[in-house]
């Protein structure tokens, strides 16, 4: 029950644990994966390499200054500019899409631990917002680049932290996944028992 005192985390967190049921996880699953092969996939072509060691700094673990002017000398400047397009638009898109579908696995899978694990179901969108850090700063030196062919080493820092922790939220997310799967299938075994 929603108190009218409680935060907007809180009735976010809320909403997510009401409405989230296995159908609309298997929906957002869908979604998700529909964006990935019909349109996060195809939009990453626009910059894609041949045999290149970085398809996209996005998918690297952080990365240095040295390996975004890699990234960048490789590529021409119409590839460089749907680069940009690619971090403004549809990674930021695709952020939107896996948070929302891991915030609503989450809620399924904790809904019966929803009173002790309070907002945890929307960890995920700690992963989103990293993830929009990290587009902002890579489309940020992407801009810099096109225009003098140098980048900030700040910001192409502030950008792999940005990285870093966005993959870190990524672990967290799926070892919380794997708890509420043990806990769910712990809690039906024990209600089996009793029966």
């Amino acid at each position: 029950m929603t108190s009218s005192k409680s935060g907007p985390l809180r009735r976010a967190s809320e909403f997510f644990y009401t409405k989230s049921t296995l159908v609309t996880a298997l929906i957002a699953t869908a979604a998700f994966a529909g964006y990935t092969l019909l349109v996060l996939s195809g939009q990453g072509k626009a910059f894609e390499v041949a045999n290149s060691t970085i398809k996209s700094l996005g998918t690297s673990l952080g990365f240095g200054q040295a390996e975004i002017l890699a990234f960048f000398a490789e590529r021409s400047a119409g590839q460089i500019s749907a680069y940009i397009t690619f971090n403004q638009v549809w990674d930021s898109l695709y952020g939107v899409i896996y948070g929302v579908m891991y915030v609503v696995w989450v809620s399924v899978l904790l809904k019966p631990y929803s009173q002790k694990v309070g907002i945890l179901n929307l960890l995920p969108f700690g992963q989103v917002l990293f993830d929009w850090l990290e587009n902002i700063g890579l489309a940020t030196v992407s801009s810099q680049y096109l225009a003098d062919g140098t980048i900030s080493s700040t910001t192409a820092q502030l950008a792999s932290t940005a990285s870093s922790i966005k993959w870190a939220f990524a672990l967290l997310v799926y070892g919380v996944i794997l708890v509420g799967i043990v806990a769910r299938i712990a809690g039906a075994l024990k209600g089996r028992s009793k029966s």
